[in-house]
């Protein structure tokens, strides 16, 4: 071999070793907390983060690297969806103490406002007394925007959800006034618990009876693509993709209790339609509609992306980015599909979406990752199918129903999967730049 390429390999050859060799980088640390105070913070930020949607193992990996910038020792952590054990060593004793989860999810502002918390706690920036009060007020904030606001934003991704799965002129009002309604009901079940207990059910024998009335003489178009729509932001698609996600790295329980929590809220919206159906009686068939064209399901993109900033009070700075991970689920998925089939479609948008959105979070303008791919999650609506096969098996066409649901669920470990391989890459990515707040 030639002088100069030898040279060349052994340079290469210390540069590796050199890189490999090169100690770890200490992560920042904040003078010496009290233990107590600091097992305080540990279970109310596990209870914030499974308000927030995050996975049993990584609100733990977080809670830990949370735990050593404090310098705790002897920390562990069992997660559950309804709460957060956490034991740690206070001298020469250990304490052990549990926080319980309360139902209500986290609106993606709180979403936004914890991680940025969480943030700031990693690069050593708040003693455990200030971040408790940062957490403190985050949850008890009230929405930025006004009760009537957050309805329309509802209105407004039920049309977008519109234009993406059934986009015809004629059932363009519609989608409009039954957003409207769902968000009036959504509203009073957060301000009521008994009517939250019941709200899946209540909301889709509602909507379907109004459907199933007024489909054939008003919107002209079959019934069923009139509901979904309507009913896709009270599926229970990312739970059902998260339950999957869980139980493939091994959080079984926490995995096993959000999967009968999606099943069984999946079977509540099934049997709210099957009651709206027997109210109203079978429709007549539907005249042929025709789709508005290619363009529709893009600006239905959009249009969902502005509603959930409504709906879920997202601060207006991310909104740009929001539309750029709905983009690139939408797009990822669409052209996927035109190669492969749709199960390769939809692990090819979970693989993709997750690094955009952490590459997106590097920027300094940009939202940490919850805030945008949870909305993607919405958008790839991997429960819609599984609504309309389980009411065809409550219906007359119990096979076709059966063969829909499956497919239903092969959608979700499709979207799950290419979650788990987008998360190892986007995981180091985070680490590496300093920037990783969750999921």
């Amino acid at each position: 071999m030639a002088e100069p390429g030898r040279r060349g390999i052994a340079r290469a050859r210390s540069a590796l070793v050199g890189l490999l060799s090169r100690p770890a980088v200490e992560a920042p640390r904040v003078a010496e907390q009290p233990p107590e105070a600091v097992l305080d913070l540990l279970r109310r930020l596990g209870v914030a983060m499974q308000r927030a949607g995050d996975a049993a193992d990584r609100v733990a990996l977080i809670l830990d690297d949370v735990a050593s910038v404090y310098g705790a020792a002897g920390v562990r952590f069992f997660v559950l969806p309804t709460g957060v054990f956490v034991r740690i060593e206070t001298g020469d004793a250990t304490r052990v103490d549990f926080a319980p989860a309360p139902n209500a999810a986290l609106r993606l502002d709180q979403v936004d406002a914890l991680y940025r918390l969480i943030d700031d706690i990693r690069h050593a920036r708040l003693a455990v007394a200030d971040a408790v009060a940062r957490l403190r007020a985050l949850l008890a904030a009230r929405p930025r925007l006004p009760s009537w606001l957050r309805v329309v934003g509802t209105s407004v991704m039920v049309l977008g959800l519109g234009l993406l799965l059934n986009p015809t002129a004629a059932a363009l009002p519609a989608y409009v006034v039954l957003g409207l309604l769902v968000g009036v009901l959504t509203l009073w079940g957060e301000r009521s618990h008994a009517i939250a207990v019941v709200l899946p059910m209540l909301t889709a024998a509602l909507v379907t009876w109004l459907v199933f009335r007024l489909s054939e003489p008003v919107v002209g178009s079959a019934p069923l693509d009139i509901v979904i729509p309507t009913l896709v932001t009270l599926l229970p698609g990312a739970a059902l993709t998260m339950a999957t996600i869980e139980l493939a790295s091994g959080s079984m329980l926490s995995g096993s209790a959000r999967l009968v929590y999606g099943l069984e809220r999946l079977l509540l919206l099934t049997f709210g339609i099957a009651l709206g159906v027997e109210f109203a009686g079978p429709p007549g068939p539907p005249p042929p509609a025709e789709p508005l064209g290619p363009w529709a399901p893009w600006v239905g993109v959009a249009v969902f992306g502005i509603g959930v900033l409504l709906s879920s009070a997202v601060p207006w700075r991310a909104l740009p980015w929001l539309l750029v991970v709905l983009g690139v689920a939408y797009g990822v998925q669409a052209g996927a599909g035109l190669v492969l089939n749709p199960l390769g479609a939809s692990f090819a948008a979970g693989a993709v979406v997750l690094p955009v959105a952490y590459a997106i979070q590097q920027r300094p303008s940009g939202p940490p990752v919850p805030v945008t791919f949870l909305p993607a999650f919405w958008l790839l609506v991997p429960g819609a199918l599984g609504l309309e096969g389980v009411t065809e098996i409550v219906g007359a066409d119990a096979a076709a129903g059966l063969g829909d649901f499956l497919n239903a669920l092969l959608t979700i470990v499709a979207i799950a999967a290419g979650v788990l391989v987008g998360s190892g890459i986007s995981e180091r990515v985070g680490r590496a730049t300093g920037g990783w707040r969750g999921l």
